[in-house]
């Protein structure tokens, strides 16, 4: 794949926030790869087997998308809050802070990647099954483990903001 396209560089951004934040060699967090991965595995299993089907797609497709969209305007803005931080004298930046916005940015944009993956087998899903009828079980259990992780990443970028201003605000 072009690097153009590649998106192993967000993953990796992604994957290097899930550490010990109070370890100094900053070692990955095993319950932190497994709250993210591991609960929407779960629940993703749990749907394929128990045969869940989704309906209503093309509101969730709807909905899924502008969230997408949305995500990718907070990613702008994340990345001019990192230029402004930059020229702050009152943060370090190799501080805190500069630290937790910089971990934002990238659980932002891993978030933009997932929300794009989830319209992708939505916009499928959508695509191939007839008007009013129910996701196939596959595709379901898809759905589930993408929507979950996009919420769970979204509850990762809410702490971070949170961490983030408790540090900027002493």
């Amino acid at each position: 794949m072009s690097a153009k396209w590649s998106v192993a560089p967000i993953i990796k951004k992604q994957l290097s926030t899930l550490v010990d934040q109070n370890d100094p060699k900053q070692r990955p967090r095993l319950g932190d790869y497994l709250g993210l991965f591991g609960v929407p595995l779960i629940l993703a299993t749990a749907a394929f087997f128990t045969e869940f089907r989704l309906r209503g797609i093309e509101g969730l497709l709807g909905g899924v998308a502008i969230f997408t969209a949305l995500l990718f305007g907070l990613l702008v803005h994340v990345f001019t809050l990192g230029l402004r931080i930059t020229d702050d004298p009152r943060i370090s930046k190799s501080g805190k802070t500069a630290q937790l916005v910089d971990q934002l940015q990238g659980n932002v944009a891993y978030a933009v990647l997932v929300g794009l993956f989830t319209t992708t087998v939505l916009i499928v899903g959508v695509s191939t099954t007839l008007k009013d009828h129910a996701l196939g079980v596959p595709i379901s259990a898809i759905t589930v483990f993408s929507i979950s992780h996009l919420l769970l990443i979204m509850l990762m970028s809410l702490k971070r903001t949170q961490a983030a201003y408790e540090q900027f605000r002493l």
